[in-house]
């Protein structure tokens, strides 16, 4: 016995500096598997029968990612004795090979479609394998394109199998998707109708594991796709509901288009959600300040004509049900329910009551989104009562993109509806589930974004309420808005940069952090980082990469601290472009959107005046890490540059470009914070040296604004087409430069003819000091969910060297409707704690409960915590219920 322990110690040692020195893999069964080769020049594949179309399309693209870098690959189980590495790939339900595989290694199997197991300490007929496992088909898929992935990173004459790895996955959010507008006809044909654009679209989804495409039809477009049915089909017993101009050839190519993409769709893994957001076109806000478009009074070639207030529920009513026939491959829709699809006020309560009775009857199973803007309960009740599942869709912050986490408190303009977020929606018991949409399409529409950090936060963000969905906006979402629908499309990247077939392809690193990390906010970074490397070389790709994640940052901090709320809308605001006007203006109506975290100039100005303290982000603070990260930003272009060691490429440039084109953003907003409070000083206070202060600071945000006309230089046309003109949507941001330098002027003037108020003392900006750190408080976490009945206490760990001046618990319910309640924190001089209680008779089984800290030191500094730089800036606590 003794010489038998002696020798199996003895074996697993050799083993394991066998695994160190050659990397070898060990299987669980404790028995060696074969050592990967160093080199690899033919790989055997060997798959379960019967697999479906999107398991197929992984090993495809993992087999040509293979025959790419020179191997030879072979689905001949003859040819498996010459055979470097043989690749195994099925299902886990299965009998086959690799479930065999998995059960041999004593691991056990994926569970759910999308999950996937990968394993390089395979072996296959003695030979050293690689498991690719798949809970079901769609996880199959995503283990092949992950090695396919991996495989191209390889340098040429590298082993090509040196980046694959160990992996056990399943997605935490269980419908990832993109939203696809159809704003401008010709645009959204030129790609519906091609079956390529679909197949490099569904591709790239595909291969960043997003699962849904909510095509949304129709949305300030003029009236295109209001409603979407007879652009596809005429329906039996309404002759005179047609689209004016449209023959039955093009509704069948139409017909045929939907066909393709949703095969396309599935063959991917992808399910597509249908948004019908415009059930009759009216004119009015349906027109999107569109002055070209029709007024819905007569008809009009390209719109639909014949449907009036008698036939509209009977039309819809036959209409979905000949959509869902014809079109039998989708599996939920989406219907914006208030008076902006085209309804009037009294008719939407009944015509959702008639269609909850159609889906009743026909689609019993089909899941119903509605969208949560205009909702009324009354509607959701009479879909429930019909035994209809149904969700509710909300944007996560207005229609921009603010920082990572739902705000903290949303502007008192949309406090009391369901437009700027979840409103009092999230009440218990739950009866719906909320689907979360980012909205970020109105912010990075044209320049490259890719922020990891911020795209694991979001999406972790998104389980609020138990939920399990989150879309993004896809990138170019509004491109060609505001254009007639018959404009010939056109790319906005000049055409000598151009390094792409679809212009959707320059935005590779955006679907990859996004569509990865709502799958698995814990995927290694390498999933980026080696495609940088891959594109820009082992030297470069780390800076760009870095100048990519940096310049991402900084338009959410834009929206987040100092925005006009005018700004909200996707089709009105702009902060990739706009300016938010000249100085004055900016100073008078500037807010941050996230009105608990940020204070606003023209607060600011107030609190240097009367020498207030407070908690809140103040805008020097603000201005600094403008100025800071636009430094940072330039300082990882200049490496990036330098460290080049070829020509640069197209894509090199374009990027660096989009990059430095942030970084003068940042620099402006820098500039505009500490002019927008030395103008309210100004005004509050009658202080010329503050205006003179404020001329100053413009003159620099001008000059800002200048550097991103001498960035963009001419990688972009002159006629960027995101909203209409009479939104004041710009083309271009030289087009904002000539109207910030006249605003300039007429500053120049104010200043020239002002005089002060007599006896006014100099005042200024605070000067921010980035050493001076602030008091730190660590919420301690709870013991378990706040109690009805039952007093809920907060503690907290304070360090505050200069000493506690106040400490603040703030809370409310999970309903933004609410303002924050305060309670006082005090010490307790045994244990060290700040503590303070939500008292009892405010807990309600109703809501959750939110809150978080204010703390102010001796010296006026000031925080609050949870830190919104690293972590939801606030703590949600369920209620036992």
């Amino acid at each position: 016995m003794l010489l038998k322990t002696k020798f199996r110690y003895s074996f697993l040692f050799v083993v394991a500096v066998l695994s160190c020195i050659f990397g070898a893999g060990i299987s669980i069964t404790g028995v060696a598997a074969p050592v990967m080769p160093a080199a690899v020049h033919r790989v055997g594949v060997v798959t379960d029968t019967g697999l479906n179309a999107a398991s197929k399309y992984g090993i495809a693209k993992l087999m040509a990612a293979l025959r790419d870098k020179g191997v030879v690959v072979s689905e001949d189980a003859a040819a498996i004795p010459k055979d470097d590495v043989v690749i195994v790939a099925g299902l886990a339900s299965n009998h086959d090979a690799a479930a065999s595989a998995l059960r041999s290694m004593g691991i056990a199997s994926p569970g759910g479609n999308e999950a996937l197991t990968i394993r390089k300490a395979a072996r296959y007929k003695g030979k050293p394998a690689i498991l690719l496992a798949g809970g079901g088909e769609t996880g199959l898929m995503y283990a092949a394109l992950d090695t396919a992935d991996r495989v191209s990173w390889a340098a040429p004459g590298a082993n090509p199998l040196q980046f694959v790895r160990d992996a056990t996955e399943k997605p935490m959010l269980r419908q990832r998707g993109v939203v696809m507008f159809t704003m401008n006809q010709a645009y959204f044909e030129s790609r519906f109708l091609d079956e390529k654009f679909w197949e490099r679209y569904f591709a790239v989804l595909a291969d960043d594991r997003i699962n849904q495409l909510v095509l949304t039809l129709g949305y300030e477009d003029g009236g295109y796709m209001a409603p979407p049915y007879p652009y596809f089909f005429d329906v039996d017993g309404f002759p005179d509901v047609k689209v004016v101009g449209l023959t039955p050839e093009q509704q069948a190519r139409n017909r045929n288009a939907m066909k393709t993409m949703l095969r396309l769709a599935g063959e991917r893994g992808i399910h597509v959600k249908i948004g019908i957001w415009e059930h009759i076109y009216r004119g009015g806000g349906q027109r999107g300040a569109n002055s070209w478009a029709s007024d819905g009074t007569k008809p009009t070639a390209g719109l639909v004509w014949g449907l009036d207030g008698k036939n509209l529920v009977p039309y819809t009513v036959a209409a979905l049900k000949k959509f869902y026939d014809t079109f039998p491959e989708i599996a939920e829709t989406q219907f914006r329910m208030h008076d902006e699809s085209g309804l009037r006020k009294p008719e939407i309560e009944p015509f959702w009551r008639d269609l909850w009775a159609f889906f009743k009857t026909n689609e019993p199973k089909m899941p119903i989104e509605m969208r949560a803007k205009g909702l009324s309960r009354t509607t959701i009740t009479d879909a429930q009562a019909q035994g209809l599942t149904v969700n509710l869709d909300t944007k996560i912050w207005m229609e921009q993109m603010g920082l990572p986490y739902h705000p903290t408190q949303i502007n008192r303009q949309d406090q009391d509806n369901a437009r700027h977020g979840y409103a009092d929606l999230l009440q218990y018991p739950q009866t719906y589930k909320m689907d979360w949409t980012l909205w970020n399409g109105g912010t990075q529409r044209l320049l490259v974004w890719a922020d990891p950090d911020y795209a694991r936060r979001m999406a972790r963000g998104a389980l609020l309420y138990n939920g399990d969905t989150m879309a993004v906006t896809e990138m170019e979402a509004t491109k060609l808005l505001g254009e007639p629908h018959n404009t010939p499309p056109r790319d906005f990247l000049n055409e000598k940069y151009r390094y792409f077939d679809w212009e959707f392809e320059r935005y590779w690193a955006f679907y990859r952090v996004w569509g990865r990390l709502m799958y698995n906010p814990d995927t290694p970074a390498d999933v980026w980082q080696q495609e940088y490397v891959k594109r820009f070389g082992p030297s470069a790709g780390p800076h760009v990469m870095k100048a990519v994640q940096l310049a991402s940052t900084v338009l959410p901090h834009v929206v987040a601290s100092s925005y006009l709320y005018s700004m909200f809308p996707t089709t009105t605001g702009w902060p990739e472009m706009e300016p938010m006007g000249g100085l004055p203006q900016f100073a008078d109506r500037e807010e941050p959107s996230d009105v608990a975290q940020f204070m606003s100039v023209k607060s600011e100005a107030a609190s240097i005046l009367q020498g207030t303290d407070t908690a809140q982000r103040r805008p020097e603070e603000i201005s600094y890490w403008f100025s800071r990260t636009s430094d940072e930003i330039l300082a990882e272009i200049t490496a990036a540059e330098s460290s080049l060691k070829s020509a640069p490429s197209n894509e090199f440039k374009s990027t660096m470009t989009d990059a430095k084109i942030l970084a003068a953003i940042a620099r402006f907003h820098a500039a505009r914070q500490l002019g927008g409070v030395s103008y309210n000083l100004y005004k509050q206070a009658g202080d010329l040296t503050a205006l003179d202060a404020a001329v100053g600071y413009e003159r620099n945000a001008v000059k800002a604004w200048s550097e991103i006309v001498a960035s963009a230089g001419d990688f972009y046309i002159d006629n960027m087409s995101f909203g209409p003109v009479e939104r004041r949507f710009p083309h271009h941001w030289k087009d904002e430069l000539t109207i910030l330098q006249r605003d300039f002027d007429q500053l120049v003037a104010e200043r020239a003819k002002a005089t002060g108020k007599p006896g006014a003392a100099p005042v200024g900006v605070r000067k921010y000091d980035p050493s001076v750190l602030p008091p730190v408080a660590t919420l301690l976490k709870p013991s378990g969910p706040a109690v009805p009945a039952r007093d809920f206490r907060v503690n907290a760990r304070v360090s505050a060297p200069s000493g506690v001046k106040t400490i603040l618990l703030r809370y409310r319910h999970v309903n933004q409707h609410e303002n924050y309640e305060t309670a006082i924190m005090t010490r307790d001089p045994k244990t060290g704690l700040y503590s303070a209680a939500i008292p009892a008779t405010y807990i309600d089984p109703k809501y959750d409960l939110i809150y978080f800290i204010e703390i102010v030191d001796q010296k006026g500094t000031g925080r609050i915590y949870p830190d919104l730089d690293v972590e939801t800036p606030y703590v949600m606590i369920p209620v036992a219920r």
